[in-house]
Parts: structure tokens; sequence; C-alpha cells
């Protein structure tokens, strides 16, 4: 199982059709909706996304979040007791490079066993327990997705 990071959904949102080809990010939402790759996702994450396709920056986004909503159903929730463990978090790692929505990313994965988290964000590099694959990194998704 994997934690899918904000930025994934909205680097997959890019236009298939665009003149550049798809980022890797397409390629590993194409996996989880195929049920070729395991994947998780929280209440917090599609949060964020829905606030910036709301603000409509980055471009591109409308419908994005119900489309991550219906792929990505049932949501890791984000409950008092992820709080309380984002917060000892933050006391037992060195977080330095994390704001507060990422620290409770961190302590949903920890909470549910989730050992790999998919995210543009370098501050992830520092939370123990976690092993971090950037979605720009092509070969690294070429080893994180399975085989078509």
């Amino acid at each position: 199982m994997i934690f899918l990071d904000v930025n994934v959904f909205v680097y997959a949102a890019r236009d298939p059709d665009a003149a550049e080809p798809a980022p890797p990010a397409h390629d590993l939402i194409l996996a989880v909706a195929g049920e070729r790759l395991d994947a998780a996702t929280s209440t917090a994450v599609l949060e964020e996304l829905w606030h910036l396709e709301l603000r409509g920056r980055p471009a591109g986004l409308s419908g994005a979040t119900r489309a991550a909503y219906r792929l990505m159903t049932p949501l890791l929730p984000v409950t008092d007791a992820t709080v309380a463990s984002a917060l000892e978090v933050e006391l037992e790692l060195d977080l330095d490079g994390l704001g507060a929505n990422d620290r409770v990313h961190v302590a949903a994965c920890l909470e549910n066993g989730i050992e790999t988290i998919v995210t543009a964000d370098s501050g992830f590099e520092d939370a123990s327990g976690l092993r971090r694959i950037d979605p720009l990194d092509a070969r690294a998704m070429r080893e994180l997705l399975p085989s078509a």
C-alpha cells in the first residue's frame, strides 16, 4: 500500500492530449484505477486538492477532486487520534521541512501501516518510517508501477 500526496493528483490532472508527454503520475493513477496498484489517500489530501481546484491554480484542475474522491474512496480518515499522533510525530521526528497538513499525512501513514508516500515534497525525506518516491522521478515511478 502506498500513500498519494496531493501533488500526485495535480500532476496527473494534466491534459493527456497535450503535446507534452503525460507525467509518470498519470500512469500511477491509471494503475490505481486498474487495481494494479494498492494506494490510499486521506481526507486531508482531498481537502488540499479541493482548495487548489476552487482557487483555480494551477489551471486544469476542474473536476479533479471529485475524480480523486471516486477513485480513492474510502479515504483514510483524519480523526482526533490522527491529530494527536501528528503532534507526537512532531516531537519524535525532525520534520522542520513539513507543514501541519504534511505532518498529518505522516501520522495517517504510520497509523495505517503505510511505509511509502508518493510526493514531490522533499520534506518527507526526513520522516522516519516512510520511504518517499518522487512522482516526477521517471525511473523511480517505473520501479513502483506494475507491468501492464
